[in-house]
């Protein structure tokens, strides 16, 4: 397992490289694109949202150069979210535990979440998704995305700089289960194969959720 202090450490170390690394990478990521356009567009008028796992804050300000400017990028590091706010400073950014998200209940009108669960095991997920559905109002959307498999993939190395941390896959027929045991119902779960040329050669999923 992951500890909170494994994954600040990692993310603090490769801010700067991270931020330069994928800073761009949405525009070549023409799945992404569609969901996070209509993302933003149904949920414009519901505010506010929270972009967790926000890391440089690309996918932050993607969503708010379409329409969804009530927003606030969260991110554990403190590093990714000094980073987010030089590249993005008319977004608002913070940091924030996805395990114990700050909020009170019913606060968010939705949230995103792309791959910010890839560090958590299968319990620290269900409690992830429980605090995520206590802040979201009723009916509020939860997007999010992640590795797909059933494999552990252990990095002690990131950016030449010396790390410890474990990537974890899920299967999307127990992220479904997890969801509804944790009060949403799911929307839709899609998976698609990887693009080599650009990103980690990993089957990628994306699940867009409701709170009940």
């Amino acid at each position: 397992m992951n500890s909170t202090d494994k994954i600040l450490h990692c993310y603090n170390q490769v801010a700067e490289d991270y931020a330069i690394e994928r800073w761009d990478e949405l525009s070549t990521k023409r799945i992404d694109q569609l969901l996070l356009k209509e993302f933003a567009s149904v949920n414009k008028d519901k505010e506010p949202c929270a972009d967790f796992g926000c890391g440089p804050g690309q996918t932050t300000k993607f969503l708010y150069d379409n329409g969804l400017e009530n927003i606030v990028g969260i991110d554990l590091s403190p590093a990714m979210v000094k980073v987010a706010q030089r590249l993005s400073p008319h977004i608002k950014f913070e940091t924030g535990d996805l395990l114990n998200i700050a909020f009170p209940s019913g606060y968010l009108g939705s949230a995103l979440a792309f791959y910010a669960i890839v560090h958590f095991n299968h319990d620290q997920v269900r409690t992830c998704f429980t605090e995520i559905n206590r802040v979201l109002k009723t009916g509020g959307d939860f997007l999010f995305s992640y590795h797909a498999g059933d494999e552990v993939v252990h990095f002690d190395k990131a950016h030449d700089k010396e790390i410890d941390i474990d990537l974890f896959f899920f299967k999307t027929e127990d992220i479904v289960q997890l969801l509804k045991e944790t009060g949403f119902k799911v929307i839709d779960a899609i998976e698609r194969r990887p693009n080599e040329e650009m990103e980690y050669p990993t089957r990628r999923a994306y699940v867009w959720a409701e709170k009940r």
